[in-house]
């Protein structure tokens, strides 16, 4: 395969989600006041912007090979109960031991930073189920991580892959971002670990059970915290730090596994 194959996707990626943010939900929100159920409902067509490029564009991106395929590949893995729950509970678990410590330090409820807000709990779930979890995941994990891992070893791929991601939602930390003084600059760290640690997790269960299933859940676990969250930056330094370290340890014990393995 054609070594800029990967170039091409990743820089239409980006054109194509700028282009959504700016002039659909631009326009959404600035010419039409939608309201906030609207706009999220918009913001999910938007997060599944890789996924469309990636089907839309397939004989741009993977001429070789037909979607049916790619998309039997992408979910072969065998699904096993317990795996699935810890891929949930892996992004799930460390946001809310990072709000536990938050609210130790700060001396109140790990409930008063807790917002329903005025979406059904339900829809609220379906919403976040159906935005970034089941939107990117076949582009970013399915297509991209292939890419790179034909290219790199398993770390260097992970980083390569989370740094993508990452940067891919630059535009939202200007446009949908509470942070804009000085507190911009430990929230755009906070993103580029979080997401980097998260693509590693992702790796992790994706190269044991190669199935996408995991990964989304992992990315649920993840958005679904942040859907009623309201804290401030205090949180996001205890979520970068809890996420370095425990992505650390994970990936020392694992390769130390694989070595043993071998």
């Amino acid at each position: 395969m054609k070594n800029n194959y990967l170039k091409k996707y990743i820089i239409s990626s980006y054109v194509l989600v700028w282009l959504l943010i700016i002039f659909v939900a631009g326009t959404a929100s600035l010419i039409f006041h939608a309201p906030p159920v609207i706009m999220w409902i918009v913001r999910n067509l938007i997060a599944w912007s890789p996924t469309y490029l990636l089907l839309i564009g397939w004989k741009h991106f993977r001429p070789d090979e037909t979607r049916t395929d790619f998309i039997k590949k992408c979910f072969s893995g065998k699904i096993k109960p317990v795996a699935l729950l810890c891929s949930f509970f892996v992004t799930f678990g460390i946001s809310m031991l990072a709000l536990f410590l938050f609210s130790v330090l700060e001396g109140k409820p790990m409930l008063s930073y807790m917002d329903l807000g005025s979406t059904a709990l339900p829809l609220s779930i379906f919403l976040s189920f159906t935005s970034g979890p089941t939107g990117e995941e076949l582009g970013w994990r399915g297509f991209m991580r292939q890419e790179f891992n034909r290219r790199y070893g398993f770390l260097k791929s992970s980083i390569c892959q989370g740094l993508v991601w990452c940067f891919w939602h630059t535009l939202l930390w200007i446009v949908d971002s509470d942070f804009t003084d000085w507190r911009a600059v430990p929230y755009i760290i906070s993103n580029i670990v979080v997401i980097t640690s998260i693509t590693i997790w992702m790796n992790l269960f994706l190269e044991r059970h190669n199935n996408l299933i995991y990964s989304v859940l992992l990315h649920f676990g993840f958005n679904i915290v942040f859907v009623f969250l309201d804290v401030g930056i205090g949180f996001f330094v205890i979520l970068t730090v809890l996420h370095l370290a425990v992505t650390s340890v994970a990936v020392l014990l694992v390769r130390r596994g694989w070595g043993n393995a071998s």
